[in-house]
Parts: structure tokens; C-alpha cells; sequence
């Protein structure tokens, strides 16, 4: 499915000295904490969902800032890895989901939460053959006022990322965003490599 797309699996241990070694080398495509702040990811959120939440490079992050968060993957690795990340770190305002968010059987998991989801993260991955079904399914489980959080690569050669045939514009996810019902809020820079959308959804 869509995640597939993102990259291609590696073990954990391998995901996460790949990341070690780019900071070491001053390699950092943007830090968590930022991203969060200049997309409004704050105390005032009572559920966030993390769509794609691998091993919680933001999960984590933005555990420390919300009320409560739910990171969702389809990869069975990472959601262990992170249970053992909440459990050795005391975590407890994380709940972690095995499963597809486009998938029956996961959107019935997600029915305990509605009424609770104030925002929900999309990070690399709108660039997918699912991209607009995700953003209905967002926007169906939102509640109202809720918004989404978009990152992806800059519409330019970057060292990463998907190619430039499927990566789209800001312009083109805010459009397809809008045809769904979310309305608008703000696009931010996100340098080097990424930028960043913030949308809402309004009834």
C-alpha cells in the first residue's frame, strides 16, 4: 500500500543508524521540535494521530507537546520497537496501531477514538497512489475544526525522497485537500529539503 512508497523497509537497528550517522555528519533534513511548533502541534490537541509513525521519530516528540497521541504503521517491527521505546521511557499518553488506515478493519479499531481527534499527521506520504483517499479518510475521522499536518520534499532535486514523477506540489495537495473539504490555513518552510502544510477541516 501507500507506505510501501515511502521507503523501502530496513531492519531497525539499520533505520536508526542511518540516522545517527547523518547527524554526525551535519546531515539533518530538519528537527522534530520545529516541524512541530510552526505546524501548530500544541497542549490544545486532545487525540493527534500519527499516520505512518515508524519508529517515532515525531511520535515521541509530540507525545511531550499533546494531550494524547495514537501512532499507526503497517509495519509490525516499528510498532514493537515503539512499545518498547513507551515502555523503557514511561510513556503514558501513546497508544500504538498494527494496521492500514485505509483498511475496514483498521477505521473499525479507529470508531473507540471519534470525537477525540483533533489532528492528524501526514509526513511523506502524500506522493502515494491513495493520496486522495487518505485525505477523505482524514477528514472523515477529524472532528470538527480538526486539522492535518503535511510534510513533504521541496518540488526540487533533494539527496532523498520519492521521484520527481510522483512527488507533488504544495499547490496540488492544498488543491486536492480543498476538493475533500478541508480549508486552507498556512504553508510553512520547513529547510532545507521539506515544506509544510496546515489545513483544516470546517463544516
Amino acid at each position: 500500500m501507500y507506505y510501501e512508497l515511502i521507503l523501502k523497509r530496513r531492519p531497525i537497528c539499520v533505520l536508526e543508524n542511518l540516522e545517527c550517522q547523518l547527524k554526525k555528519h551535519g546531515i539533518i533534513f530538519f528537527t522534530p521540535e520545529s516541524v512541530i511548533s510552526k505546524l501548530n502541534i500544541g497542549s490544545h490537541i486532545n487525540l493527534l494521530i500519527d499516520i505512518g509513525c515508524g519508529y517515532g521519530t515525531f511520535l515521541f516528540p509530540m507525545a511531550d507537546k499533546v494531550q494524547k497521541v495514537l501512532g499507526i504503521d503497517i509495519d509490525q517491527d516499528v510498532i514493537n520497537l515503539c512499545k518498547k521505546k513507551v515502555k523503557e521511557q514511561r510513556y503514558f499518553n501513546i497508544d500504538l496501531l498494527y494496521g492500514d488506515i485505509l483498511t475496514k478493519n483498521t477505521l473499525r479499531e479507529l470508531e473507540k477514538y471519534r470525537g477525540e481527534i483533533d489532528y492528524i499527521t501526514l509526513f511523506n506520504i502524500l506522493h502515494c497512489d491513495e493520496a486522495v483517499a487518505l485525505l477523505e479518510t482524514t477528514y472523515d475521522l477529524l472532528n470538527n475544526y480538526g486539522q492535518i499536518g503535511v510534510i513533504h520534499w521541496n518540488h526540487t532535486e533533494t539527496p532523498r525522497g520519492p521521484s520527481m514523477e510522483i512527488r507533488p506540489k504544495p499547490e496540488t495537495i492544498v488543491e486536492r485537500a480543498e476538493a475533500v473539504g478541508f480549508e486552507f490555513v498556512k504553508q510553512v518552510d520547513l529547510p532545507p529539503y521539506h515544506y509544510g502544510l496546515l489545513l483544516e477541516k470546517r463544516q
